[in-house]
């Protein structure tokens, strides 16, 4: 049985801004894949802003953790959305 790892990530538009926190089963690296995704299966309004920044070519993918399952991944995107939110960031996400 072969493991794979859950990608929890945040995006923003620049090293400094954050605005989405998610999960996924891409790889970092697959930062097309992600938008595309994103793009294609979040409601309205993340939908239109993640093409909006990446028409832009400001668009910043960052790994927060790993998860062992979708679960524990959805879980910890859900933790630091509070979190960032918490400390006043404007930060969404489309798990709830």
């Amino acid at each position: 049985m072969m493991n794979r790892d859950f990608l929890v990530f945040g995006m923003g538009m620049g090293a400094d801004h954050l605005h989405y926190i998610g999960c996924t089963e891409r790889a970092l690296g697959d930062q097309a894949g992600i938008v595309s995704d994103l793009t294609n299966s979040s409601r309205g309004d993340i939908a239109q802003w993640v093409r909006q920044a990446g028409d832009s070519g400001a668009i910043s993918i960052f790994e927060i953790e790993s998860a062992p399952s979708l679960e524990n991944a959805r879980e910890s995107a859900q933790f630091w959305c509070q979190y960032y939110k918490l400390l006043g960031a404007r930060v969404v996400s489309d798990l709830s």
